[in-house]
């Protein structure tokens, strides 16, 4: 009987403890806030002519929120707009790839 009632108490305790946590991990350090991370492809558009053409660029980007890191992959796009065509041409047409690790 005494047995049983240790065990009981021992089952008890461990499942309070689970649920209340313990003093060891109130004092741990609390976990980072999640970043949001994305990935953006977005056509090259030739600013004024309309053209649509086939040619696209992949930025990424991140961000405390998934609008903040969609924005830094479309601007990470951009900068190589500028950088491999001069100016005239855009970023057009962005699709996100967007997860939050």
């Amino acid at each position: 009987m005494k047995k049983s009632i240790a065990c009981w108490t021992a089952a008890v305790a461990c499942v309070l403890l689970a649920l209340t946590g313990t003093a060891e991990a109130s004092g741990a350090t609390m976990a980072k806030p999640k970043a949001w991370y994305s990935t953006a492809v977005c056509g090259v558009e030739k600013i004024g002519s309309g053209d649509h053409g086939d040619k696209q660029l992949k930025g990424n980007g991140k961000g405390k929120s998934k609008s903040e890191a969609e924005k830094s992959a479309q601007r990470d796009v951009q900068a190589q707009i500028s950088k491999k065509y001069g100016k005239g041409y855009r970023a057009h047409h962005c699709t996100f790839r967007s997860s939050r690790r």
